[in-house]
């Protein structure tokens, strides 16, 4: 690979002097990667350095901020300005506090973006020139005034710059003491302009026990705010705050709500909680006012605290979701708790239920209810922020759960804070949230980690739902807040990730929410779905395209893919839209299984099911829907033909399948040539026109790079791409092949010094930005037997460049300028026309040296 688009100079097309690379590492490959991409950079080799850095980024273990950096420097390097701020702002995004990642998004960048980097920039940097450039940026955005702070040992160094007529007061508080100052501009400091004056400030820490709160303000108007914990408690405090509206009693559970911004949510949210209380024998709300900025909130928070059971606590001054918290805990130093964010909806018997899943085992620390967006508990995708249902519908979805998983619970990493029940028990032992998380994000996972060192259980109650919309108070901040507190938590427990990395895998969460999407399911009333079936593997993408268009003409859809663990056979559906299904699966092992996978069809199709190719699809199945289905068949592979060859006919064993179905379709017109010229039966055609649009072909000077699609990940389709390989570097050396997907052992083929492959997934939207970037030229559609109507595939033959394709065309491409690649044709002899096809024109009439030499002689 270390020839690959990076062995003639861009300047002077002359071959650069470098030593190839070679892969041998599969643990450390991606370490490999990253070296390589720095030298390539280092020796000018961008287009090759963009090859190394984008596979990096599509390999596990997943790309870090660094190697989305190397992909953007060489993506800059290479002209392609648009893709290179995309790749900055992905860097940006993973690490929003590293500083190379912000200075290219402040200068790659425009409009939001670009004025979140320069705030990035004048917090971290310490380049006056580039501060300065943040600063007239924030400027142009309307921010006159700027401050930054870092806290040391002994004191709290900063700067601040503001209008030369405006007066900067600090203000620092501690427990005991109000300590103001006003700040003069210095004449000559670096960030002084004529509009603008600047100065640098010290001050001495206090040396009083408690939190401390920094406040800049110009013209009395905020700026800047430091807060600065008391560090990190190892145990809760032993009374509440006096005056803070009563004491919870031995056994009473408290429900703490934070309160800042936000009032439709937060109404909603009270007003569910307190029905739910209401419900909930034993119970008090307890809401924090954490100095809410909303007078409206204010109003609605006064009117609520006449309410029995419900107490109001102020802050004086905004502390911030843990300090927020911290102050409801010690409030409650007896009783078990639940931590409720101000955006979520509770069903009425959600806190009940809770209670009683918690005391049905011993140990139990934290439990956390199924929620639409709960991380790990998140439904029906986990993992996954899915839209916040209605209160009606989580009033539903809670009644389902608590049939469908009636005493189950699932053991958990970590509870998730949205709503987190946490006994008695729990909290003596470890106390209240740990401030070294600041503002909040985090803080519940360090809680729950330090319960699972004291010995306690963190789980899952999965006959319980509650809704939760999602961050909304600190807005821009989250996601600098959230990276730097993952770093905290990952110094603190090393062995977090691999242990959430893998309950992810094993998914037992899994069939839970599979017995949910059953229940809702069953209670259903409507048309059906229009359900497409397919095998997994390279058939997936093309049965989720079918099953999306049908969603496009206002049908309900279903994905039906046939998959196996290595245990058994089974039918896994989802929903294209990602409403429910997505964890439901059928076994497919034995006679009654398909049995009961059919019955499923039956009562919940609308109509014809569609089979999108015959591969891997169990024929037990298929004989099942022959005799008790309308069915309509896709032809998106040659898995019907006795072969591929030319007329070959029908395969015998699916005469019978293909006879019954009520229509046969097609999605191009490579496929409707298959079923024309090799299987001799009527269908029709169901898919775009073909749409290609002829592009110039690149002048005999330039190299040819060659995109291979990878899509079978099969010993076949590797032994073809490393013959094609191989006689790509005897008879045209300067040709190279960029592999577009994985195969079987991407580390063998990349050692090859003529091939690289990108590795991952590609997706259609890629393409053109993939084309320009790898300099491809040309398109070999298929290693093998052709896949009909395949979206990756589509969008290549979109791009209007050249192709080499199978195809049954009576009359090749006379002009030259695609490949018709014969089908049936073996691999040998296909690689060589496809050599022969790639090769410039002015090749073809080029003088062998040895007749050269021999016609001089004469």
């Amino acid at each position: 690979m270390g020839g690959f688009l990076g062995n003639e100079s861009e300047a002077t097309g002359s071959r650069a002097d470098h030593t190839a690379t070679r892969f041998i590492s599969r643990m450390n490959h991606h370490l490999e990667l990253e070296r390589a991409t720095i030298a390539a950079l280092e020796r000018g080799d961008h287009r090759r350095a963009f090859a190394l850095a984008d596979r990096r980024c599509r390999i596990s273990p997943p790309a870090t901020a660094r190697a989305h950096l190397l992909r953007a420097e060489a993506l800059h390097h290479l002209g392609l300005a648009d893709a290179a701020a995309g790749a900055v702002t992905k860097a940006w995004e993973l690490e929003p506090e590293n500083l190379a990642a912000a200075r290219r998004m402040m200068a790659w960048t425009a409009g939001r973006e670009q004025l979140e980097a320069a705030k990035t920039v004048a917090r971290i940097d310490n380049d006056p020139g580039t501060i300065r450039v943040a600063l007239r940026h924030l400027q142009a955005a309307g921010q006159v005034a700027c401050a930054r702070t870092e806290l040391l040992d002994s004191e709290i160094w900063g700067w601040a710059t503001w209008p030369t007529a405006s007066t900067l007061q600090i203000t620092l508080t501690s427990p005991d003491q109000i300590r103001r100052f006003t700040l003069t501009g210095t004449s000559h400091h670096p960030l002084a302009t004529a509009e603008r004056q600047a100065a640098d400030f010290r001050l001495e820490r206090p040396d009083a026990a408690g939190p401390l709160h920094l406040q800049i303000t110009v013209d009395d108007q905020p700026i800047h705010q430091l807060y600065i914990a008391e560090g990190r408690p190892e145990a809760p405090r032993s009374a509440p705050n006096p005056g803070s509206g009563g004491e919870a009693r031995s056994g009473q559970l408290t429900v703490i709500v934070p309160v800042y911004r936000d009032l439709d949510a937060t109404t909603a949210c009270l007003s569910s909680a307190i029905s739910a209380i209401e419900a909930t024998p034993d119970s008090r709300l307890l809401i924090v006012d954490d100095e809410s900025p909303e007078p409206a909130i204010k109003d609605l928070l006064h009117r609520l605290q006449s309410r029995p059971n419900v107490i109001v606590l102020t802050n004086e001054r905004n502390l911030g979701f843990v300090g927020a918290v911290n102050r409801g805990l010690d409030a409650s130093p007896a009783g078990d708790v639940v931590l409720l964010n101000a955006d979520t909806l509770v069903p009425q018997q959600a806190f009940n239920r809770l209670r009683a899943a918690v005391r049905s085992v011993p140990r139990i620390g934290t439990a956390t209810p199924l929620s639409n967006n709960g991380e790990f508990t998140s439904f029906p995708l986990p993992n996954t922020s899915n839209p916040l249902p209605s209160l009606d519908q989580v009033e539903e979805l809670d009644r389902r759960a608590a049939t469908a998983n009636a005493g189950s619970l699932v053991d958990i990493p970590n509870g998730i804070g949205f709503c987190l029940y946490l006994t008695r028990a729990c909290l003596d032992a470890v106390g209240r949230l740990s401030d070294d998380f600041q503002r909040g994000y985090l803080e519940d996972v360090d809680l729950c980690l330090r319960a699972a060192e004291a010995g306690f259980r963190n789980v899952c109650v999965p006959s319980v739902f509650v809704g939760h919309e999602g961050s909304r108070s600190f807005l821009d901040e989250k996601r600098a807040l959230v990276m730097r507190n993952l770093r905290v938590l990952e110094q603190r427990y090393p062995r977090y990730s691999t242990e959430c990395a893998a309950f992810v895998l094993a998914d037992p969460l899994r069939k839970h929410r599979a017995a949910l999407e059953r229940e809702i399911i069953m209670s259903q009333d409507g048309e059906g779905w229009h359900i497409v079936l397919s095998g997994c593997g390279a058939l997936s993408a093309t049965a989720t395209k079918r099953s999306s268009a049908a969603c496009d003409r206002a049908l309900q859809s279903l994905n039906a893919q046939i998959d196996g663990d290595g245990r058994q056979i089974f039918a896994a559906l989802r929903n294209p839209l990602g409403g429910v299904p997505q964890s439901l699966r059928f076994a497919l092992t034995t006679d009654a299984d398909v049995a009961a996978f059919g019955q499923f069809l039956i009562e919940h199709s609308s109509g014809e099911i569609e089979i999108v190719g015959t591969r891997r699809i169990p024929p037990r199945l298929l004989s099942f829907i022959r005799d008790r289905l309308p069915y309509q068949i896709a032809i998106a592979d040659t898995s019907l033909g006795d072969g591929a060859s030319h007329r070959s006919g029908l395969r015998p064993s699916w005469i019978n399948l293909v006879e019954g179905a009520h229509r046969i379709l097609t999605f191009d017109p490579r496929g409707s040539r298959f079923v024309d010229e090799v299987l001799h039966i009527n269908a029709e055609p169901d898919g775009p026109p073909s749409g290609r649009t002829p592009t110039d072909r690149p002048s005999p000077a330039e190299r040819e790079v060659l995109g291979v699609v990878a899509l079978r990940a099969s010993a076949q389709e590797i032994r073809f791409i490393r013959g094609l390989a191989h006689q790509l570097g005897r008879k045209l050396p300067t040709a190279r092949l960029v592999i577009l997907g994985t195969t079987l052992d991407d580390l063998s083929l990349i050692n090859e010094d003529n091939v690289v492959v990108t590795g991952g997934a590609i997706t259609p939207g890629e393409i053109d930005g993939l084309i320009e970037a790898y300099g491809i030229t040309s398109i070999l559609l298929d290693t093998g037997d052709p896949l009909f109507g395949h979206p990756l595939i589509v969008a290549l033959e979109a791009t209007g460049l050249p192709v080499a394709a199978t195809d049954w065309l009576a009359a090749p491409d006379r002009d030259g300028r695609d490949l018709v690649i014969p089908s049936g044709l073996a691999a040998p002899e296909a690689a060589s026309r496809i050599v022969d096809w790639l090769r410039p024109v002015s090749a073809e009439f080029r003088i062998p040296p040895e007749q050269l030499r021999d016609e001089v002689a004469c």
